[in-house]
C-alpha cells in the first residue's frame, strides 16, 4: 500500500531537492518558454502518446500553422488532421479542433483558468487538465501520468498496481496534499524526473536528486517497481484493402466518425471472411456495381496499440468513366464546396498528400508501382 504517512523529512526532500534539480537541469523545451495556456495545452495533448523529443518538430509546425486558438477553431477538420499527420492517435487532433471551437464560442477565445472548467473540454482529462491548470495558472492540482506514477511508486516503495484506478486516485490525492507553492513546477519536475532519471528500465539512481529519500532505493526494490498488470494481448485481424484505379487516379473514402482512425481518409478496407479479394469486392460493389476480378498486389501489416491488421491488397482497374473535361467542370462548379463535406474522392498520386492519410494506408502507396498508376487526371469524385 502507498504509505501516505511518509515522514515530513522525506516529503521535504521530494519538494525542495526535486525543484532545485528541475530549475537547474530541466530540458529547454519550446513550450516551457511560456505560460500561455494555449501552447501548454497543445504540447500536453501531443505528449499523451508521443515522446517529447519526437513531438518537438510536430509541435513547432503545428504552432506555426495555428498560432492561436482562433486560427485552430477556424481551420477545417481536414486541415487540422493533416497538420497532425505522423503523430498518430488522431482522435487527439479531432478533440483539439472541437475544443478550440468551444473555447472561441463559449469562452471568448480564452482558455478556462481552472481545472473544473478545463476537464469539460473534449480531450482534456484529469491529467491534461491538471497540467494546464497548474503550469499555466499555478492552481494547486496534480498532473499524474505514467512518469509520475512510477516516481511516486518508487519513492514510497509502493507495490500497488498503478494500472488500477484506485491506485492512481490515491496517489493523486497524496500528491495534492504535499504540493508546494510552485505547483506547476513541481508537477513538471515529477514528470521530468520520470522521463530522464527514474526511467522504466535501468533508472539512473546515482544521478537522482531525491535518492536520499527514495524508499525503494533504500530497500533495493527499484527494479521491481512500479507494479503494473500486463496489458491485454493484441488481437490480429485479417483485412482486405481495395485499390480502385480510374484514369490514373486512386479511390479514397473517409472513415466513419467513430472507431479506429475515425474521420480520416483511407483506401476502402473490409475484414476478410471469404478471402481472395471477394470481401473487399463485395464492399466496393455498393458504389461500383461492375468490377473486374480483384488483382492481388501484395500484403502489409500495421500494428495499433490494441490490434494488428494483416492486410491483403487487391487492385481493381475501372474503365474510364470520367473524362478530364468532366473532372475540370466538376472542380469549377463545386470549387466552394468544403472537402470535409465529401466522403469519397479519386486522387492522382500527386494529390494524395492533400489527404490526411494515416500511415497504415500511406505506406501502401509504395506497393502500387506495378499497378500502372499515373498522374494523368486532377480530381474526380464519386
Amino acid at each position: 500500500m502507498l504509505d501516505t504517512k511518509i515522514n515530513q523529512q522525506l516529503i521535504a526532500i521530494l519538494q525542495t531537492d526535486l525543484l532545485k534539480w528541475f530549475k537547474k537541469d530541466q530540458r529547454k523545451l519550446p513550450f516551457r518558454q511560456t505560460k500561455d495556456p494555449y501552447f501548454i495545452w497543445i504540447s500536453e495533448i501531443m505528449a499523451q502518446q508521443t515522446q517529447i523529443d519526437t513531438l518537438i518538430p510536430y509541435y513547432n509546425r503545428f504552432i506555426d500553422k495555428f498560432p492561436t486558438v482562433f486560427s485552430l477553431a477556424l481551420a477545417s477538420a481536414d486541415e487540422v488532421i493533416k497538420a497532425w499527420e505522423g503523430l498518430g492517435y488522431y482522435s487527439r487532433a479531432r478533440n483539439l479542433h472541437q475544443a478550440a471551437r468551444i473555447i472561441v464560442a463559449d469562452y471568448d477565445g480564452l482558455m478556462p483558468d481552472n481545472f473544473a472548467e478545463l476537464i469539460k473540454l473534449p480531450g482534456i482529462g484529469p491529467y491534461t487538465g491538471g497540467a494546464i491548470a497548474s503550469i499555466a495558472f499555478n492552481q494547486p492540482v496534480s498532473a499524474v501520468d505514467g512518469n509520475v506514477l512510477r516516481v511516486i511508486s518508487r519513492y514510497c516503495n509502493s507495490f500497488d498496481d498503478i494500472g488500477e484506478a484506485k491506485t492512481k486516485k490515491r496517489m493523486t490525492h497524496w500528491i495534492e496534499s504535499i504540493l508546494p507553492e510552485a505547483a506547476g513546477d513541481f508537477n513538471e519536475a515529477l514528470m521530468e524526473l520520470g522521463a530522464l532519471i527514474c526511467t522504466p528500465q535501468n533508472p539512473k539512481c546515482l544521478l537522482c536528486p531525491i535518492r536520499s529519500g527514495c524508499q525503494s532505493h533504500a530497500a533495493g526494490t527499484t527494479e521491481q517497481l512500479p507494479i503494473k498488470a500486463k496489458k491485454q494481448k493484441q488481437t490480429t485481424q485479417k483485412m482486405e484493402v481495395g485499390i480502385v484505379k480510374q484514369n490514373g487516379c486512386l479511390y479514397f473514402v473517409r472513415r466513419p466518425d467513430a472507431g479506429l482512425l475515425s474521420g480520416m481518409w483511407s483506401f476502402p478496407i473490409a475484414e476478410a471472411a471469404t478471402g481472395n479479394g471477394q470481401d473487399i469486392k463485395k464492399k466496393l460493389g455498393e458504389n461500383f456495381p461492375e468490377l473486374n476480378e480483384p488483382v492481388f498486389i501484395g500484403t502489409s501489416r500495421h500494428v495499433f496499440s490494441h490490434i494488428i491488421w494483416e492486410m491483403s491488397i487487391y487492385g481493381f482497374d475501372l474503365d474510364s468513366m470520367v473524362s478530364e473535361t468532366t473532372a475540370h467542370s466538376y472542380l469549377v462548379t463545386n470549387q466552394q464546396e468544403s472537402r470535409s463535406d465529401r466522403d469519397t474522392a479519386f486522387k492522382a498520386l500527386s494529390q494524395v498528400d492533400e489527404l490526411a492519410l494515416p500511415v497504415a494506408f500511406s505506406k501502401l502507396l509504395d506497393q502500387l508501382t506495378g499497378f500502372n498508376v499515373t498522374n494523368s487526371i486532377i480530381l474526380s469524385t464519386s
